[in-house]
């Protein structure tokens, strides 16, 4: 049985829902890894129900950063 890890970025974040890949899809792995904190952001966002176009309206539009830094 394998252990699946995927590297989110902002890049690829935008790209797939470019390409009409879900971020359902994108989030759904084991563990995920994220290099910056805007991909952390997003995933905030998608757990709170926005869908994936308006999370993509959002980062185009520059908004991302109107939300707060996620802490740990």
């Amino acid at each position: 049985m394998g252990f699946n890890k995927r590297f989110v970025k902002i890049e690829n974040v935008i790209q797939s829902i470019e390409n009409g890949y879900p971020l359902s899809r994108v989030f759904a792995a084991d563990a995920l890894i994220f290099t910056d904190d805007d991909s952390i952001k997003v995933l905030k966002l998608h757990e709170k129900g926005i869908s994936d176009e308006e999370i993509l309206n959002i980062i185009k539009d520059g908004k991302l950063n109107e939300f707060k830094p996620v802490t740990f």
